[in-house]
């Protein structure tokens, strides 16, 4: 039976247990926007890629591919998919290539400020010119919305002004992948983090398809982030629910077949669920809103938080649970607090994401081993075996070396043969929890849109919006010049929507006085069919926009083109910077000449800016790692720890660390931030191992450590064999590392600590 009292004890971890319900009710909120797992930018050039990646334009796309019948029907269907979708507002913009123009949904405020985004030539010869291709518009149909447009805007400036903002060149041909399936593009009005719009544009995409009049073997598909981190959702939930459910079933498995007594499950699931809880609630407290995948990582604690109270029971076998943890605790302790500080790096290492992994995981052994410590020794069952004194500490083995140095012979010599270059995988995709195949299928896509790339972008900052603006615009002057030169197809810049106050106050002074705009028309259309006094709505409008205040970026923020705007005027830590993207390019020759006319420009490579960012966070990630593991060693020093065992320790672990590392890059290809996490985790398994495998006990007691520290790898490999057959990338890269770090920690520390016993 458990110690007299034992509920008495209960009462504080009852009352924690009880505040982190509260907390989790009142602030736990679940995010799955992809982007919590980038690095924060330091320099302009990283926090515009952080941005770009998170906010920008190509984060709002959706690329909705049609297959399943010939050429001629896909097309059609793609036509009227655009058509219903671009009704939607959850739609910035449709496209399927073809050009084409819409005379119904303008955005009010277009329309309303039209004269004021473009330059327009107000004189008879520019009225002429613009009826005359009016004329010609509607020498080709068009019906009474063309004309009825035609009437308040001749220049069609509004119409022009939104097929500047088209995300490609469309070439009036429908967008096909090579191998025939037809591509229509969506800009979502919503980020791709905001997962509920993402949800309902793709509940419009799904209904819009299914009232198409198409052939019923038509198939869908649909890619882009928003796409992703739908998926992500649905994917995590349902992951995290059965995969869970069997790491729970196979622990107890492995309890009840090393204990034989069911209620030691019991027992054994308490720090489990109290470092969760503590884990959660401390996340949800320090960062508001918990990703999914920190969520769905929780159970990964199964693995680590499992090996505090199977130390207890095994080595409660032969002596009082109370006694027992008084022996075992030094050891516990230093491995649990050596684990501490590489999780305490990764909060630091610069990526939200990351850093609340960090936290969760670090919170939760606090919480696990806290509990072990002071409540599980009372619930034990007392035993009949004799206590055994503090001080029949026995005798320390001397570890061997040879294992050690054996494994990193042959792991040096292994990255020599599977590694070409470096091991390092920096790009955004590495940290992505996307499948390979939804990747494949997103690029399979996006190859018939070989006109869209956002690759290229230049960034003008500014203390203040309009300095950001006029700074676009002298950049803006400089580019028609290159344009003509070859060195660029095209440019989209947010000054198309939102021009600065002094171009706006240009604009509207050359909007002539009503009566000499009405006289120039009548001259202009004197030689036409059109009659004059059609165009009242036109010159009505034309004297309402002399007296319109200028038009600012926010007046887009409720609109179908919020989006557009806040992904190429965005406000950074220092003021405000506006993206221009350019199109089609030759990088180095139009960034040399835009050095030297428009130095306040900064050209960036997003591919190139994208993976330099990537690998100045791993390595800011190692660097945090190297300064944890240097106070491991000033913590097993403090320990009072001998010279030989510190050493002893640091090469079994290394050796564990490079095995592992070895065998990720053979099965994964290349090494990730991901990977660093599970080595984290390695890590702190290989220490707890090989704490106990050379810790001084008797006999008896070492036959206890033997069993409790299989028990713990038992139970790793389990709970991490199941998270590795996950088909997340970020929990299938964690889950089979660290299975594998586990196996090979546990075979090095036993080899090292028995060779010369």
């Amino acid at each position: 039976m458990a110690e007299p009292g034992a509920m008495r004890r209960a009462l504080p971890w009852l009352a924690l247990t009880l505040a982190a319900f509260l907390v989790l009710a009142y602030r736990l909120q679940l995010s799955y926007d992809l982007g919590l797992f980038l690095p924060q930018g330091g320099t302009l050039e990283q926090q515009v890629v952080v941005e770009q990646l998170t906010s920008g334009p190509g984060s709002r796309l959706l690329l909705i591919g049609l297959a399943g019948a010939d050429r001629d029907v896909l097309a059609e269907a793609g036509r009227a998919l655009r058509d219903a979708l671009a009704a939607n507002p959850a739609f910035a913009q449709v496209q399927n290539g073809e050009t084409g123009e819409d005379v119904a949904g303008l955005p009010p405020t277009v329309w309303r400020y039209r004269f004021l985004l473009t330059d327009l030539d107000w004189s008879v010869a520019g009225l002429r010119d613009a009826l005359d291709r009016r004329l010609r518009d509607l020498a080709f149909g068009g019906g009474p919305e063309l004309v009825e447009l035609i009437a308040a805007d001749p220049y069609l400036a509004a119409v022009a002004t939104l097929e500047r903002l088209a995300p490609a060149t469309l070439d009036d041909r429908p967008w096909f992948t090579a191998d025939g399936v037809a591509v229509v593009l969506a800009e979502t009005t919503a980020p791709a983090s905001d997962i509920a719009a993402q949800q309902r544009a793709l509940a419009a995409v799904h209904s819009a398809v299914e009232a198409l009049d198409a052939p019923s073997a038509l198939q869908l598909e649909v890619t882009g982030p928003g796409a992703f981190g739908v998926e992500l959702q649905h994917t995590i939930r349902a992951e995290a629910e059965w995969r869970s459910a069997l790491a729970v079933g196979g622990l107890l498995l492995v309890l009840l077949l090393a204990y034989r007594r069911p209620r030691l499950m019991l027992i054994a699931g308490i720090p489990l669920g109290f470092g969760f809880l503590c884990g959660l609630a401390v996340t949800a407290l320090l960062f508001g809103t918990v990703h999914g995948i920190t969520l769905a990582f929780g159970f990964t604690l199964l693995g680590i938080a499992i090996d505090f109270p199977l130390h207890l029971f095994s080595h409660s076998r032969h002596a009082a649970p109370g006694a027992a943890m008084r022996r075992i605790w030094p050891t516990l302790r230093t491995g649990a607090a050596s684990t501490l500080l590489a999780y305490l790096a990764l909060a630091l290492s610069g990526s939200p994401g990351l850093a609340q992994l960090g936290t969760f995981t670090a919170a939760g052994l606090v919480g696990a081993v806290a509990v072990t410590r002071f409540w599980l020794p009372h619930l034990l069952p007392a035993n009949d075996a004799p206590v055994r004194g503090d001080d029949d500490a026995g005798h320390a083995p001397r570890p061997g070396f040879l294992p050690a140095l054996v494994a990193l012979a042959l792991t040096a010599v292994g990255f020599g043969l599977v590694t070409d270059g470096s091991p390092w995988h920096d790009a955004p995709e590495s940290l992505s929890p996307v499948p390979a195949e939804r990747l494949a299928a997103d690029q399979r896509l996006r190859s018939a849109l070989a006109s869209i790339d956002l690759r290229y972008q230049l960034a003008v900052p500014g203390a203040s919006v309009d300095e950001a603006l006029e700074g676009t615009e002298r950049l803006e002057r400089e580019l028609p010049a290159l344009h003509a030169a070859g060195l660029l197809a095209d440019w989209r810049a947010v000054t198309q929507l939102a021009p600065s106050r002094a171009t706006q106050q240009d604009r509207r002074q050359r909007i002539p006085e009503p009566s000499v705009l009405a006289a120039r028309l009548n001259e202009a259309s004197a030689a036409s069919p059109f009659d004059a006094a059609a165009f009242a709505p036109f010159l009505d409008d034309a004297a309402m926009t002399r007296t319109l205040a200028p038009v600012r970026p926010e007046a887009y923020r409720d609109g179908p083109l919020a989006g557009w705007v806040s992904g190429r005027l965005v406000a950074l830590d220092d003021g405000w910077v506006s993206l221009v993207s350019v199109i089609e390019p030759e990088p180095e020759r139009l960034h040399d000449r835009l050095a030297a006319r428009v130095p306040e420009a900064q050209w960036i490579d997003l591919k190139r800016a994208s993976a330099g960012l990537f690998a100045a966070f791993r390595n800011g990630v190692l660097q945090a790692i190297g300064i944890a593991s240097l106070l491991m060693l000033v913590l097993l020093a403090l320990q009072r720890l001998r010279a030989r065992r510190i050493l002893w320790l640091v090469a079994t672990v290394a050796a564990a660390l490079a095995a592992t590392a070895l065998a990720a890059v053979a099965l994964h290809g290349q090494l990730t931030i991901i990977h660093l996490v599970a080595l984290l985790l390695v890590f702190g398994l290989g220490l707890d191992y090989a704490l106990f495998f050379s810790r001084a006990e008797t006999r008896a007691d070492r036959r206890d450590t033997l069993h409790s520290v299989t028990a713990c790898t038992a139970s790793t490999l389990l709970a991490f064999g199941i998270l590795g057959a996950s088909s997340v990338p970020f929990l299938h890269y964690v889950g089979t590392t660290t299975a594998i770090g586990s196996l090979l920690s546990f075979v090095l520390a036993f080899a090292g600590s028995r060779r010369f016993s």
